[in-house]
């Protein structure tokens, strides 16, 4: 009599427990260990993905302007016409700011790397080098990339935009890098701002747009599916030929765009460093 009204309760129970939950236990599996229906583990709940939850090998690259624009009244085509706009970062309020508010929230993270350039007149300066200024390399040290950015406060903004220039040096900096084929795999993360249009491509908006791809290719095969370009305009004025440039370059370089406009913005460095490939 007790016998069966223990098998009875027994088949209650396992009926009422396979209807609660998929998930049941293999007596293959490790002591305890959930299984789906199928006998595989359960998707795990992902963690979420942000600058914070980054816990590979990163390394970043800031590529800043550092042309006239900046500080001065600058003609540039919008609408088919020439129009004069004001200096869109006079103090470098926004440029250096935000980057070092960005160096500041994240100054814990040991797994981070930091890199400094500007690009300005026809050429490109690196201030995180390994002694050649026109390479830039990268250094776990804040105080050395605060350094950076303290001398980058003090230079003067003037001549050209020279994007080519500002894209071959990444990618060297990238191919000389001697973390770059360690066990590590470190992805790179580069940081691309700029105000107007390149000058190196071509006339502003005349630039050729398949010379602009090609170098963003260059730059991606250096560690294919470990580089990301994200780009940013910044300014008072919107120019919709600079802004879609600058757009175009993210997308074909798997990265994130932002527009900002300096004269009212909560803009962080977070909202353009990708995602996508962040612990992969």
């Amino acid at each position: 009599m007790n016998s069966t009204i223990s098998k009875l309760f027994f088949s209650a129970l396992m009926v009422g427990l396979a209807a609660c939950s998929p998930v049941k236990f293999d007596a293959n599996k490790a002591d305890g260990q959930a299984v789906t229906p199928t006998g595989e583990p359960p998707t795990p709940t992902p963690v979420p993905c942000n600058v914070e939850t980054i816990y590979r090998k990163t390394k970043i690259l800031f590529v800043v302007d550092s042309s006239g624009s900046n500080a001065s009244y600058t003609i540039n085509i919008i609408g088919g016409r020439e129009v004069e706009t004001p200096p869109t970062d006079p103090q470098k309020s926004f440029r250096k700011g935000a980057i070092s508010d960005f160096l500041s929230d994240f100054s814990h993270k040991s797994n981070f790397n930091w890199g400094f350039m500007t690009f300005q007149g026809t050429g490109v300066e690196a201030y995180v080098n390994n002694g050649n200024t026109m390479i830039p390399s990268f250094t776990p040290q804040v105080q050395t990339m605060s350094n950076a950015l303290n001398a980058f406060g003090s230079r003067t903004d003037s001549g050209q935009t020279p994007y080519r220039a500002a894209l071959t040096a990444a990618r060297n900096g990238i191919a000389n890098d001697p973390d770059l084929n360690s066990a590590e795999q470190p992805n790179y993360f580069v940081v691309f701002l700029s105000d107007g249009f390149p000058t190196d491509y071509g006339k502003d908006s005349n630039y050729n747009p398949s010379l602009v791809n090609a170098d963003i290719d260059a730059l991606s095969s250096v560690a294919p599916g470990r580089v990301s370009l994200s780009t940013v305009f910044y300014g008072t004025t919107s120019i919709p030929d600079a802004i879609n440039l600058l757009k175009s370059m993210a997308a074909r370089g798997n990265g994130q765009f932002a527009q900002v406009n300096t004269a009212n913005s909560n803009f962080k460095i977070d909202d353009v460093i990708g995602t996508s490939t962040c612990n992969q």
